[in-house]
């Protein structure tokens, strides 16, 4: 290497040792000024306290001037020692090295100068040469001291020993505490005062929508009196609970809130109450889908998970929730999570029975946040009910009869008899009733309705209701069991005999206290004429008098209802015309106890009013009507038992007629056949019918005209006879012993039907006879008496109560009363044992005797001309009486020449036969009789 080069290098090595020195340098001055500045911010900070605007100010005041330092002291000698920026140069380097070295002096710089000249020569070269040469043996570096550089280490030794000393002393708190502050410049910070803030919960934390209480405590030597919170720009006092503790409550706060808290000018650090977001459930519902069967619809509830639901529901539960992942459904024994259905979360499950469960709402945050309860009370599908029973007897409805109510808490399927002989109880056999499908019904039904089953044979049933619940195969409750023996056409006959005698029983009752009713009612008539105007205590005799009337109407419809009833179930299959005669004379019947009624109804509305004549008038025309009722009533009375006292003895010899045969039967049998127990079976009936005949008798004593009973004691006591004969012989195995007294008893039965069978066909004809001969008699007796009256109405005509004959024709008025009152009791004995004595001619008996007592009534007040006004009803409704009695009289006649053989027989009381006998030819008849007498 030339010497030159040497020199250039040994000026390079001069620089790097120069700036090298001076990084040296610079870090003890970046150290030690750095520390001390960094000291007197923290002494700053330590002894005022700023706010956090001092302290921002400081801070960044303290980074600048630090980064100045750096700068300044520690890059830039580190850029010129490494060129990243220009430094010295050689020309600076010459100089001082020439002041360091005094030998080298202006030589290097010379030497520097010598080596840039542009122009070469070989002396300048030489020169240059010879100057390096002379310049070689210097150190240039030596020109660079580091010692001196080492006195400024005091300079960063100082402050470390301060540190030092702080750390050493147990006061790093200085330090640490101030640096702290600076640091967090932001941060509100509370010199140390007689007391501090300490926040005692657990954490700064809140769920999304719950309150959040603040917990704070003071500590120190004083406590404040009041203590605020620091909201943003507001402010507000917090509660004091206690000695130094202080609350207060954020009302469900939505977003992470600073505070700080102060007091007497001392103020709290900023704290951050964090929010922390939950599962918030923003809508609730449940949808029921019910089992099929029951019809009913989907039903949806909202905001709430409680609920009453039919035995096998399906539930979906649909939730909508906010800052929600998961949400599951437990019942304690298994969990099943929602799954996510149209932006909600949906559960479906079919519930059979009570359930208590939870709704459990998770999220990234909190897990099972919310734990909803709830409960699902299922309502058991239930058994249906069945009640059956008979009609009550008030009703008046046969006993046979049932009625039932069935009932299901969802709904009915089938309703079904089941009946069985009860001989054979494995043998069932059904039949399905109607019923309404809904959840109630009534039904009424009479066994053995629209079944086939044998007569004489006894059977036993019960119902049997179905419910509609699909889910356990139609659950059925049955009822109690019913037995019935249906009734042989004989048995039932004679059923229909006891039950119309009953009802007999109950009307005659019911006409004797018809009679006091009308007994009270003439009494009624006497009060009206004695007092000209009635008190309270004669209006309460009216009332109570209408209102019994009223109940006595009703038993006598209903006692005719019965009656008639048991005459259209008595041989419904057999034409009987004098049945259909007594059949139309109590539909009349009941027809005209409605018309009584209507009236009664009238007069309780006029009692009510008190319109006193107009009720006394309204009275004389419903007793006029209750009169003529109460004689048809006995008549009918009279004639039903009649008629059932002859049926009666037409069933007996039918009997009588069978049993011969089936005991002639069992002695044609073989031995083995004809045993002692069926003759003891037919003795029985024997009895039976012994006991018929008995019974016969004595209803027919009661009649008021009894028939002959033709029974011959011989024959019945040598039937008797034979019959125990027999079975004596039978219990002895002595056949032919038997068989000649069975013959025998025979025989005697069938003389006795046979001589009551001919006995009664004599007698109704002797008894038509009778009648034709007692009504020729009434007849010729009404027409004197219509004469008689018209003859005496003549005579009043021309006279006043003055004449002297006004009283005499008064007392044959009197007379003509007495001699209707004779023809009345003879049509009245004819109609208890005819029943072509009918309603109508009731109707104009009782016209007449209104009209009698009337014409005398009026006649006795010298009212004449009224007086002669009834003696004119009198004459037209006698005429009317002839008329219909004439009819009459024809069709007996008809009936005892064979014509017709009772076929197309009028009705009772009307025309018929011979056609209408009018007003002239009774006017004839009747002048044809007086000249006879």
């Amino acid at each position: 290497m030339s010497s030159i080069n040497l020199i250039y290098n040994k000026l390079e090595g001069f620089i790097k040792k120069y700036y090298t020195n001076q990084l040296i340098k610079g870090i003890i001055f970046f150290i030690g000024i750095g520390l001390l500045y960094f000291l007197f911010t923290l002494f700053i900070e330590y002894f005022l306290w700023l706010k956090p605007t001092g302290r921002t100010i400081l801070f960044w005041l303290f980074i600048l001037v630090e980064a100045f330092l750096f700068f300044r002291f520690i890059c830039f000698p580190l850029f010129k020692l490494f060129k990243i920026q220009k430094g010295i140069g050689y020309k600076e380097a010459s100089q001082i090295i020439g002041n360091h070295f005094s030998e080298v002096n202006d030589k290097l710089t010379n030497f520097l100068q010598l080596a840039e000249n542009q122009e070469k020569s070989e002396l300048l070269l030489a020169s240059i040469e010879q100057k390096a040469e002379n310049l070689n043996p210097v150190p240039f570096t030596n020109a660079v001291d580091f010692k001196k550089s080492y006195k400024y280490l005091p300079l960063a030794i100082i402050p470390i020993l301060l540190f030092l000393l702080f750390f050493v002393s147990g006061n790093s708190s200085v330090i640490t505490y101030s640096m702290t502050r600076v640091v967090n410049y932001s941060e509100r910070y509370s010199p140390p005062a007689p007391f501090e803030f300490l926040i005692s919960n657990e954490d700064l934390k809140v769920n999304q929508g719950e309150d959040f209480i603040l917990n704070v405590k003071t500590q120190g030597k004083t406590i404040p009196e009041q203590v605020m919170i620091v909201l943003g720009s507001e402010s507000y006092y917090l509660e004091n609970v206690g000695v130094g503790e202080f609350q207060y409550r954020f009302a469900k706060p939505t977003k992470n809130t600073d505070f700080h808290i102060q007091a007497n000018e001392v103020s709290s650090k900023n704290f951050t109450l964090e929010v922390v977001e939950v599962p918030v459930i923003a809508n609730f519902e449940m949808q029921f889908i019910f089992p099929s069967y029951l019809g009913r619809k989907s039903e949806i509830v909202k905001g709430t998970g409680n609920a009453i639901i039919p035995e096998g529901t399906k539930v979906e539960w649909l939730v909508n929730a906010k800052t929600t992942d998961n949400i599951e459904w437990t019942n304690g024994e298994i969990i099943g999570n929602f799954v996510i259905k149209n932006n909600s979360f949906s559960f479906v499950k079919n519930i059979s029975e009570n359930t208590d469960y939870q709704i459990l709402t998770s999220n990234k945050n909190k897990k099972h946040h919310e734990k909803l309860q709830y409960k699902l009370n299922v309502i058991k599908d239930n058994y249906p009910s069945i009640t059956v029973g008979n009609v009550p007897d008030s009703l008046g409805i046969d006993k046979n009869i049932l009625i039932g109510e069935v009932s299901d808490d969802y709904g009915l399927s089938k309703l079904q008899v089941v009946y069985y002989k009860k001989s054979n109880e494995k043998d069932l056999k059904t039949k399905i009733l109607p019923i309404n499908k809904g959840v109630f019904d009534r039904f009424h039904y009479t066994f053995p309705e629209g079944l086939e089953i044998e007569q004489g044979v006894e059977y036993e049933y019960y119902f049997e209701v179905f419910d509609n619940d699909a889910i356990h195969n139609l659950k059925s409750t049955k009822s109690s069991v019913f037995s019935h023996r249906e009734l042989t056409d004989d048995e039932k006959q004679a059923e229909n005999l006891k039950q119309q005698s009953e009802n007999i029983n109950s009307l005659s009752k019911s006409i004797k206290s018809q009679e006091k009713q009308l007994s009270e009612m003439d009494k009624l008539k006497q009060m009206n004429k004695e007092k000209s105007v009635l008190d309270f205590k004669d209006q309460k005799k009216i009332d109570d008098f209408l209102k019994r009337q009223m109940q006595q109407e009703e038993m006598m419809k209903s006692f005719s209802e019965k009656l008639q009833k048991n005459l259209e179930e008595f041989n419904p299959e057999q034409e009987d015309k004098q049945k259909e005669l007594l059949e139309e004379r109590l539909e009349k019947t009941q027809e005209e106890i409605e018309k009584n009624e209507k009236l009664l109804e009238e007069l309780k509305k006029l009692a009510d009013k008190l319109q006193k004549e107009e009720l006394f008038d309204k009275m004389e025309k419903f007793q006029k009507s209750a009169k003529s009722q109460q004689k048809s009533l006995e008549q009918l009375v009279e004639l039903t038992k009649r008629f059932y006292v002859q049926k009666k003895m037409e069933k007996i010899a039918s009997d009588l007629d069978k049993l011969s045969k089936e005991q002639d039967k069992l002695s044609e049998e073989k031995k083995e056949n004809n045993t002692s127990d069926k003759q003891e079976d037919l003795n029985k009936q024997f009895e039976k019918l012994q006991k018929d005949i008995e019974d016969l008798k004595k209803e027919n004593k009661d009649l008021k005209n009894p028939m002959d009973v033709p029974v011959d004691k011989k024959d019945e006591q040598g039937a008797k006879q034979d019959m125990q004969d027999a079975k004596e012989n039978l219990d002895k195995q002595n056949q032919q012993g038997a068989k000649p007294k069975q013959k025998g008893a025979s025989q005697k039965m069938k003389q006795m039907a046979q001589q009551m069978q001919s006995s009664m066909m004599q007698m109704q004809g002797e008894q038509l006879q009778e009648d034709a001969r007692m009504l020729r008699q009434i007849l010729d007796n009404l027409l004197a008496f219509s004469f008689s009256q018209e003859d005496i109405m003549q005579q009043f005509k021309g006279l006043n109560r003055k004449s002297p004959s006004f009283g005499n024709n008064l007392k044959i008025q009197h007379n003509l009363k007495t001699q209707f009152r004779h023809v009345d009791d003879s049509l009245f004995a004819l109609s208890l044992r005819n029943p072509m004595i009918g309603e109508d001619i009731n109707k104009e008996i009782g016209e007449i005797h209104y009209n009698l007592d009337k014409s005398i009534e009026e006649l006795a007040d010298a009212n004449v001309s009224k007086g002669v006004s009834h003696q004119q009803y009198t004459i037209t409704s006698a005429n009317k009486l002839a008329d219909f009695l004439s009819n009459i009289q024809e069709q007996m006649q008809m009936q005892m020449n064979g014509e017709g053989g009772g076929q197309g027989m009028p009705s009772p009381g009307k025309g018929g036969g011979g056609g209408e006998m009018q007003l002239p030819d009774i006017i004839k008849k009747q002048e044809e009789l007086m000249e006879e007498m």
